[in-house]
């Protein structure tokens, strides 16, 4: 018998489809298990990886972002004070903003507000600490000067005048050094980044007005270089007109863009060195602080790209601009942005026409509800309040509870906002002992009256039996007929006494009447029919309700 020939087989294809397997089969399959486990895993290292840099990057953006509108706002703020003359609050507001966020800009407006109030000593230790902290400011030649003329009329500080001689910087009448118009004697921080990072850039200061504008490469008589770093930096700078080049870097071309700078601000600036233009910035603000604002986004599909004031480095172009709030219309505008332009807009909203009343009643059980005659539901004890969309102005009001007094009366509906009210619901004068009276009377009344009439007709039983001459002395009828007389008298006397009584008692109501009371208005929720189904949020910058008694709210319209 012969023996079938052996064909050769490969190790990874024949020899593992036997029906049991060889250990060599086993051992393959294992190794190529764990080179593809490999791949596998360091195919995922490398997402993750790249995910978590993406996140990474996001969320230093967005940090960055939030700190600069922080500072922005501090600076705002400090600015504001001090063009109202507050200087003693814009001093606080730049103080503390140092304290957070140290940049020297802060300093150095503290100064000048220290200045502005007359006391030489603050502002003395804040221009030199502003000097301390930035060696190497584009103005601390200036700054120095400053400081030497006010050593001058400071006692005993290093580099006072002899007595007899004028300070540098002093006239000779002893004023203190002059400060520059209010709305320029602000420093302003200016922060300048690119993308990548690491790029040498310069700051150059037009000194003289009405120059030709600044080219790369030329002369440009008129501009002055104050700055020279690498990305990304932040400089303080006085009001006017810079122009900032980022040098070639790396594959990169050169990028530059004027800067206007505003006193008491802070200007954003970033170069996408490979577009080889600054990015715009956009910061929108509003009456309503805290409004929602969405960038290129009419359908809001993504959340909100900030809450008013809100400012971000975008691209240049022409931009959409979404702004709403609860309780107020929705606005739209276009805004078209240069590269490296700096653009603040605000947008004033206007509240929608029509609001709401939230009604609910501490005293009744249950309550129905209606408006200008319609019937608007029913509240219970229990439930949330009643949520009433109405058009804005004045409104009758009823409100209706068993055993309790009816409420007729005219409220106020606010536009774009929520009025709580309060329904006092008084119980209805108990009339028990005016229908027990009333009762008591008729059946006094009704006795008087057959008594009565009982007494005429024995009455006329005697007067016709005395015409026969048949009547006696002694007959008991005479008798009877008084005391029928007699009570039915009584019966009219106390009939009339308990009518009046009666009559008194229903009249009578020492209760006051159902009444409402307006609690604190509040801004529209997502509690309310409208505003949830809108995608409304919570405004956390509004007022808080007063009434702990109002929670969410069922609603009609």
């Amino acid at each position: 018998m012969e023996l079938p020939a052996l064909r050769p087989r490969r190790l990874d294809a024949g020899l593992c489809r036997e029906p049991i397997p060889s250990m060599v089969c086993r051992v393959s399959e294992g190794l190529l298990g764990l080179e593809r486990l490999r791949s596998k895993l360091s195919w995922f290292a490398g997402l993750i990886a790249f995910l978590w840099v993406f996140v990474a990057q996001a969320a230093g953006q967005d940090a960055t972002s939030k700190r600069l509108e922080t500072i922005r706002s501090q600076m705002e703020s400090g600015q504001a004070k001090y063009v109202t003359g507050d200087y003693a609050g814009a001093a606080a507001i730049f103080e503390t903003g140092f304290k957070a966020h140290p940049y020297s800009a802060f300093l150095f407006n503290a100064g000048v507000c220290y200045q502005k109030l007359g006391d030489r000593v603050q502002a003395l230790a804040k221009f030199k600490e502003y000097l301390n902290v930035d060696p190497n400011a584009p103005d601390r030649e200036k700054v120095r000067a400053r400081i030497q003329a006010l050593e001058a009329l400071v006692p005993g500080a290093p580099g006072t005048t002899p007595p007899g001689e004028t300070p540098a910087g002093e006239a000779a009448s002893g004023a203190p050094p002059s400060i520059a118009d209010e709305q320029v004697a602000m420093k302003s921080l200016v922060v300048i980044e690119t993308e990548p990072a690491g790029a040498p850039l310069k700051l150059y200061a037009q000194t003289t007005p009405g120059v030709p504008a600044f080219r790369a490469g030329a002369a440009n008589p008129g501009w002055t270089e104050v700055h020279t770093a690498v990305s990304p930096t932040d400089v303080t700078l006085d009001v006017g007109r810079y122009h900032v080049v980022v040098e070639k870097y790396l594959d990169f071309n050169v990028s530059e863009t004027d800067i206007d700078v505003l006193p008491g601000h802070v200007h954003h600036f970033k170069a996408n060195l490979s577009q080889g233009a600054f990015m715009a910035f956009l910061r929108v603000a509003s009456n309503v602080r805290g409004a929602s604002v969405y960038l290129d986004d009419p359908g809001k599909k993504k959340p909100a790209w900030g809450l008013s004031p809100h400012g971000e480095l975008v691209t240049s172009g022409t931009h959409s601009v979404l702004i709403e709030a609860p309780g107020y219309e929705p606005r739209t505008v276009a805004v078209a942005l240069k590269h490296g332009e700096q653009k603040e807009i605000a947008l004033d909203l206007t509240r929608v026409s029509f609001g709401y009343l939230r009604l609910h009643s501490p005293r009744a059980r249950q309550i129905e509800v209606t408006v200008d005659g319609r019937s608007k539901g029913s509240w219970q004890s229990g439930e949330a309040p009643l949520a009433i969309k109405l058009p804005s102005g004045p409104h009758k009001l009823v409100v209706k509870s068993d055993g309790r007094k009816t409420f007729e009366g005219t409220v106020e509906v606010p536009r774009g906002q929520v009025q709580p009210v309060s329904v006092r619901m008084i119980p209805k004068y108990p009339r028990g002992a005016a229908w027990a009276e009333a009762i008591i009377a008729g059946v006094t009344l009704g006795t008087g009256i057959w008594l009565g009439t009982e007494s005429d007709r024995v009455y006329d039983e005697l007067a016709a039996d005395r015409r026969a001459g048949v009547l006696t002395s002694d007959d008991d009828r005479t008798t009877k007929g008084k005391w029928f007389a007699i009570g039915a008298d009584a019966g009219f006397v106390l009939t009339g006494v308990l009518a009046g009584l009666a009559t008194y008692n229903f009249l009578k109501d020492p209760l006051p009447e159902s009444s409402i009371q307006l609690e604190r208005r509040t801004e529209f929720d997502p509690s309310l029919p409208q505003a949830s189904r809108a995608g409304v949020r919570p405004f956390a910058s509004l007022p808080p309700r007063r009434s702990a008694a109002v929670h969410g709210s069922r609603g009609v319209e």
